[in-house]
Formats: structure tokens, C-alpha cells, sequence
């Protein structure tokens, strides 16, 4: 039986996260709503720091078996705390120009709650309450230039999408419900497993229930053919939530995928892989053949970077397609080095547009004669997502997947030739910016940098967050070793494996 006392520490993080929350409401509306930030940031960085020195021994179930805490919810509860510090140090000078500052911190840290539950939920309801959490402050996040006519689109775009998308997740979840007579996944898991092996259970139904759940997930992954939303919501959001909604919303939604299909739905692999397989060939084409062109049309960098996000969860889906343990391994450890290098890039994205009051691609001409420092960040970010050794994080991550790939039989070799192919499209178009930033000259929006009245300048803040998702670029590239050990012992634990939990309060 456990105590009040286990339960805190396991949730702990959560736990400070709802105290940021409480804080943030308190001080929103008072003089000392400015630093929130800090106070979040601080709460943030704490929790952090505990899951470091708390690693996960073995898996737990608390609050009735509706959370819990395992190996694969304890790398994405770090990952999503890691990645919210940074975006809160980018957002804050962003965030400067808005009238309730306060209310945009609210939101942000209410969404990062729901990431954190949803990581770790073991129960069809905590899944989808923490699921609409997420999706509900992303809408309005997405919406909070409230005097922006293409964040008004972007957030009704989102609202309208997600809304549909909820509702056929849920339908599917509700199929699932009806089969097994349970909310919690491992006696759905258990149950279907038996019936299964009864041969009572309808494979068609379950084809149909495993179609709208995935129909839902992909939804939140921006994987086409539903990635409709994401350009538009991209462009027209604030740059600090599209930063946001393309790695942490992003990086939830992986979690759930992976707890929900190799644990939950592992015995019907057969059922779910070819879905599977036709979302990451559809990501991987569509992604990479619109970003180009994007740039070819010289349109906004955000709507770029939204397609090269559809592009990438192309990449991540092969490993959960073939699901063996090296290519799941694969997966998550190129799901960790994309997150730091795709903040990077939108952490230098919003940098350039808080000085240069713009987003447009050929805008960003000649910036390293203007700012060098920042235009070596962003190339080193997007040398990493084309998968360029400059450094080697993003290749090593780009190498190990694929060879998993092709390592996994017919199907694996026939995804990743194909996704080698539009790995080499990638490179041009992130080469190209590349090229605009060093090579040609200074456009009118860089050479105003400095006299630009209307801008925001400078933050030390932001500064420090790119700083650090840079180095962490560079640390990655030398300790990836370590990391893909602990990724392939999660792969382990996840596949096809009946976790055996600890202790539960029933």
C-alpha cells in the first residue's frame, strides 16, 4: 500500500508545475507579473534536476493505475521539461508586446501539464483529459495575437481540426472500451490479448478501432495525410508557441504512440503497420517536396519549418512501423536530437524576428555579415536537421535510424531508401538558407536590424536558451552513445515485454 509520500515523489514534477501554475494566476494580474518567467523557469529547472537524480528502477503505478511512471514516460517527462525552459527563456522578450502577458504564461504552463500527464497516463480517461488539456491551450495559444488576423485564422484553423480529431480519437477509444469493458491499458491490453488467443475477438473491429486512433494520433503528429492544419496554424501563430506545438506538442503525441501501439495494441501489429507505414511515406514525400517549394517560392520560414516538422515525423514513424528494438531504439533517440536541434532553429527564428520584425525567407539574406553569431547557431541547427556532420548529432541520429531500417527486412529497406532519397531534398533546402544568410548580401530587413524602432532588440534571455540548445547540439554529438543505450533498454522494456508493476493502489 503506498503512502501520500510516494506518491509526491513520484510526482513531483508535476507537482511544481502546479505550483508555477498557482503562481503564475496569482501574480498575472498584479506589478510583478514580469517575472513569472523566472518563477516558472526556476520550478521548472527543479524538477528537472529530480528527474535526474531519480531515475525510474522500475515501473509504477499510482492514483488508482491511472499514471504511470516507467522508462519511457520518465525520458519524455525530462525531454518536455527541458524543452519548456528553453521556450519560456525565448518567449519571454517575445512576450513583451502582449497585453495580458500573464494570461500567455498561464496557458503555456497548463499545456505543459498536459504533456507531462499524458507522457505518463496508464487510463483511457486521464489519456484524453490530459490530451485535451494539451490541445486546448494550444488553440488558444496559437490564437493570442488576438489583433493579428492570421493568428485569429490560425487558432480557428486549430480549433476546428482538433476538435474533429478529438472526436475520432475518442471514437476509438471507445471501441476499445467496449471490447475489453476497461479504461486502464494494461487490462485492456491483457483482455484483448485473451480474447484474442479465444479467437473471439473481431479483427475487423479492431481494424477499425486501431484506424481512428491512429487517424487521431496522427493528427497531433502533423503526419500527412493530416497535416493540413499545421503550415497555416505555423505561419500565423506566435513564433514561441509554433516553437512549442512542433517539439513538445509534438514529442507528447510520439510518447502516447508508442505506449498505446507496441504496448497496448503490440499483439495486432499486423493490423496497425501498414497505417503506420503509409504515414511515414506520406510525411517523407509530402514534407520534403512542399518545404521545397517553400523555399523555391521564398515564402515564410515558419511555414517552412512546418513542412520540414511533417517531414521529420516521417523519419520517426519508420521506427514504430518496423518495430524491432533497434529501430523503436532508433526512433526515440532521433525523436531527442530532432526536439534540440528543431528548437534551436526556432529559437533562432524567433531571434531573427524579434530584430528584423519579419519572417519571410529572403529577409534573412545576408545576416551573417549583420549578426554572425546567430546565423552560426541557426546553421549549425539546420546543418543537424538536414543531417550534415556539422556537427554530427543530427547524422549520427539520421545514420542509426536508417540502418535500423534496413537492417528490418523488405519493408525496412524499402523505407529507408525512401527516406535517404528525401533526406537529399532536405539538404537543399536547408542548404539553402544557408547559403542566404552567408553568401548573399544583406537584405533591407537585416541592414534596419539596428534602427528598426518597431522591433523588440535583442534578449539575453533568448541569447541563453540558443546558447544552450547549441552546445547541446555539440554535447549530444559526443555522448550519443550513453543516451542510445538507454534508449535501446527502453526499447526492450516497451516491446512486446508484459511489464510487471511494482506496486499499485487499487
Amino acid at each position: 500500500m503506498m503512502v501520500i509520500k510516494d506518491i509526491v515523489s513520484i510526482i513531483y514534477p508535476e507537482i511544481l508545475l502546479l505550483i508555477a501554475l498557482l503562481i503564475a494566476i496569482l501574480l498575472s494580474t498584479t506589478k510583478f507579473k514580469d517575472f513569472i518567467w523566472l518563477t516558472t523557469t526556476i520550478l521548472m529547472l527543479t524538477g528537472c534536476l529530480y528527474l535526474f537524480k531519480n531515475p525510474v528502477s522500475k515501473p509504477v503505478e499510482i492514483l488508482n493505475g491511472m499514471f504511470i511512471s516507467d522508462n519511457l514516460s520518465y525520458i519524455f517527462r525530462l525531454l518536455t521539461l527541458i524543452v519548456a525552459i528553453l521556450i519560456i527563456l525565448g518567449a519571454n522578450k517575445y512576450t513583451k508586446g502582449f497585453t495580458h502577458k500573464g494570461e500567455f504564461m498561464i496557458l503555456m504552463i497548463s499545456s505543459i501539464i498536459g504533456i507531462m500527464f499524458l507522457v505518463s497516463a496508464n487510463d483511457l480517461i486521464t489519456l484524453f483529459v490530459a490530451l485535451e488539456i494539451l490541445s486546448l491551450g494550444s488553440v488558444m495559444l496559437a490564437g493570442y495575437s488576438k489583433y493579428d488576423l492570421r493568428s485569429n485564422e490560425a487558432s480557428l484553423k486549430y480549433l476546428l481540426n482538433s476538435a474533429a480529431a478529438s472526436a475520432i480519437f475518442l471514437f476509438g477509444l471507445s471501441i476499445i472500451y467496449g471490447l475489453s469493458g476497461s479504461t486502464q491499458l494494461d487490462d485492456i491490453r491483457y483482455k484483448l490479448i485473451q480474447l484474442n488467443d479465444l479467437g473471439s475477438l473481431n479483427q475487423n473491429i479492431i481494424v477499425i478501432a486501431l484506424i481512428l486512433i491512429v487517424g487521431g494520433l496522427a493528427f497531433k503528429l502533423a503526419s500527412a495525410p493530416f497535416h493540413m492544419w499545421s503550415p497555416d496554424v505555423y505561419e500565423g501563430a506566435p513564433t514561441p508557441v509554433t516553437a512549442f506545438l512542433s517539439v513538445a506538442s509534438k514529442a507528447g503525441g510520439f510518447a502516447i504512440t508508442l505506449r498505446l501501439l507496441l504496448i497496448v495494441f503490440g499483439f495486432s501489429f499486423i493490423a496497425w503497420q501498414p497505417l503506420i507505414i503509409i504515414l511515414s511515406l506520406l510525411s517523407m514525400l509530402i514534407g520534403n517536396f512542399v518545404a521545397l517549394g517553400e523555399v523555391i517560392n521564398k515564402a515564410s520560414v515558419k511555414r517552412l519549418m512546418a513542412y520540414s516538422s511533417i517531414a521529420q515525423a516521417g523519419y520517426i514513424l519508420i521506427g514504430i512501423a518496423l518495430n524491432t528494438h533497434e529501430s523503436v531504439a532508433a526512433s526515440i533517440f532521433y525523436l531527442i536530437v530532432y526536439s534540440i536541434m528543431n528548437l534551436g532553429a526556432f529559437l533562432c527564428i524567433i531571434a531573427f524576428g524579434n530584430e528584423a520584425n519579419s519572417d519571410a525567407i529572403s529577409d534573412y539574406s545576408g545576416l551573417a555579415k549583420k549578426r554572425p553569431l546567430l546565423a552560426f547557431a541557426f546553421c549549425v541547427c539546420l546543418f543537424n536537421l538536414a543531417g550534415l556532420p556539422i556537427p554530427p548529432a543530427g547524422f549520427i541520429a539520421k545514420f542509426i535510424l536508417f540502418k535500423s531500417a534496413f537492417d528490418a527486412g523488405h519493408v525496412g529497406i524499402f523505407l529507408g531508401t525512401i527516406a535517404l532519397i528525401t533526406t537529399i531534398l532536405s539538404v537543399f533546402y536547408y542548404s539553402y538558407i544557408v547559403k542566404l544568410m552567408v553568401v548573399d548580401k544583406p537584405s533591407q530587413a537585416v541592414l534596419n536590424m539596428d534602427s528598426n524602432k518597431e522591433s523588440l532588440g535583442p534578449s539575453m534571455e533568448l541569447s541563453s536558451a540558443i546558447l544552450i540548445s547549441v552546445s547541446a547540439i555539440f554535447i549530444l554529438s559526443v555522448v550519443s552513445s550513453p543516451i542510445l543505450q538507454h534508449t535501446n533498454k527502453l526499447s526492450k522494456t516497451i516491446n512486446y515485454t508484459k511489464q510487471i508493476i511494482s506496486y499499485k493502489t487499487r
